[in-house]
């Protein structure tokens, strides 16, 4: 287990803890022994978990310090964790701070794009970077098989043929994304559709599919994608970690449009007006963007007037700066700074 902060102790289900019992029409919670737990404070910290009802086999945590506070089955009899805030904060931080060497190894990430996208045919690496590439340029959530089964939901790796929709020279990418919302993703480089097209004409349902050396055809999947990232870095990035690099770029690429709203109308706030024009673009909700999208360092100098301090600074130790973007090398520089 990586490090806890100070005060949690890492735990399992082996922890001793507490299980949930229906009662009536509400539950009731029993130790080891079986015996009624009746201590006011255990209970009280146990409501404000907010376990959902409908889970089952229910397990509470005993120490208030645990990492994980509670897991269960959901309706699916999918196993569900409920971790300690001080833990959920911790894991957002280091996720954050990781951005740095992002934005470092973008770079060279995209130099590996262009060379893998000279390959002949479509061996792994090609079709991967292409992945890759629409990671790169339009965020997308990178999807999963059980997603696709369950929920009939997309995410890039899983698309198909048929989501591809070209009209008038025009390349969409439309399909039904995670919680059910309907996603149209226009594809505007020129570079992208050609390729997309080309892929498009491969024979099966699946779009992003490559030709082993015996001539069959895979479909990728997010594993590859992550384990394509890892070889062309040297880094463990994942996908996801685009979301957040480009969730963060696009709050300065609105900035100015939303100060201008703000200006003209002082009842909103900028932060707010900055995480629903990303939130629109990244396809999230804004809780959810606010959260996991827009590193909180960034979010600060913009909402403390003070990019144009951080656009006059020098990046430190990137090479290939000229693969960054004037806003994306910004970025770079204030984390670069808050470290």
């Amino acid at each position: 287990m990586s490090e806890l902060p100070e005060k949690l102790v890492y735990v399992n289900e082996g922890y001793p803890g507490f299980l949930r019992k229906k009662s009536g029409k509400g539950f009731v919670y029993v130790d080891k022994k079986g015996d009624k737990i009746a201590k006011k404070k255990v209970l009280q910290r146990i409501q404000q978990l907010v376990i959902p009802p409908m889970w089952k086999e229910v397990w509470v945590c005993k120490s208030p310090n645990g990492h994980l506070q509670a897991t269960g089955l959901d309706d699916r009899g999918r196993k569900q964790y409920l971790y300690h805030e001080e833990y959920i904060r911790f894991r957002q931080e280091s996720k954050y701070e990781k951005m740095s060497e992002f934005g470092k190894k973008l770079p060279q990430i995209r130099k590996s794009l262009e060379a893998d996208l000279r390959k002949k045919g479509w061996p792994r690496e090609k079709i991967l970077a292409v992945v890759v590439m629409m990671l790169d340029e339009y965020y997308i959530r990178i999807g999963n098989k059980y997603y696709e089964r369950e929920n009939k939901t997309y995410g890039l790796t899983t698309l198909r043929r048929k989501h591809v929709v070209q009209e008038n020279g025009k390349l969409t990418l439309s399909y039904r994304a995670k919680s059910g919302k309907d996603r149209k993703i226009p594809v505007e480089s020129k570079r992208l559709i050609r390729l997309i097209k080309r892929i498009s004409e491969i024979p099966g349902y699946e779009l992003f599919k490559y030709k082993a050396c015996d001539g069959s055809y895979h479909c990728v999947g997010s594993k590859d994608v992550n384990e394509y990232l890892l070889e062309i870095s040297g880094v463990p990035f994942t996908a996801k970690d685009f979301r957040t690099w480009g969730g963060t770029v696009l709050s300065l690429d609105h900035y100015e449009e939303c100060a201008k709203l703000v200006e003209e109308s002082p009842q909103r706030k900028l932060e707010a007006t900055i995480v629903k024009k990303v939130s629109e673009v990244l396809g999230n909700t804004v809780a959810v963007c606010r959260k996991y999208y827009i590193h909180p360092m960034v979010m600060q100098v913009l909402l403390d007037g003070e990019l144009k301090r951080y656009q006059k600074h020098k990046l430190k130790n990137v090479q290939d700066q000229d693969q960054l973007s004037e806003n994306e090398q910004t970025v770079l520089k204030i984390l670069q700074a808050k470290k």
